[in-house]
């Protein structure tokens, strides 16, 4: 009973995931690595390590093309420009912090961000700021935070792209999203 219920009751399955692995990876590579390193409770995923190598950074105009604006924000607005610019001067580990930040994930979507449902959103904040402080030319202090569920970037309406860059780069650093809400 006991070899029934662990080999041959998953054989299909595990004939299919093995398939499926050797597709991905060649299975002479699979054969440089024992048990013990394929487990994450002992070391690191060796696996994940493999497949993460290649792909630190993602394509920023393709995100840029495949963005949509709510609450009052458009492509031409003054913040989402800056954003844009912050963005591209960004090292690639941090934009991909940034989409770790919005999409609960440090890659892009493999076919482009044109088919990530929902699309990436950038959300304008409203933001109670006293009007001697606009007239003053001073920023808002809140963060900008993120709808995970729904790839949204909830972003306030900052003027300088010094102060975007400074509560962007500590927003994403900080491992939260829709908790700075």
């Amino acid at each position: 009973m006991a070899d029934f219920k662990l080999n041959r009751q998953i054989l299909p399955f595990s004939n299919a995931f093995y398939r499926g692995l050797s597709d991905l990876i060649s299975p002479s590579w699979l054969s440089l690595f024992n048990a013990n390193e394929f487990n994450p409770a002992k070391t690191q995923n060796i696996l994940l390590i493999y497949f993460q190598a290649g792909s630190q950074d993602f394509d920023v105009d393709d995100l840029r093309n495949h963005t949509k604006y709510t609450g009052g924000y458009t492509e031409s607005s003054r913040t989402v420009k800056l954003f844009w610019e912050v963005i591209k001067g960004f090292k690639p580990t941090d934009r991909c912090l940034l989409l770790k930040f919005v999409m609960s994930c440090s890659r892009a979507p493999l076919l482009g961000f044109k088919y990530l449902q929902p699309c990436f959103t950038i959300h304008k904040v409203p933001c109670d700021v006293p009007l001697w402080a606009t007239i003053g030319g001073q920023d808002v202090d809140r963060l900008p935070s993120a709808s995970t569920c729904y790839n949204t970037l909830k972003l306030p309406t900052y003027k300088r792209s010094s102060t975007l860059r400074s509560k962007l780069v500590y927003a994403i650093s900080s491992n939260t999203g829709f908790e700075l809400s």
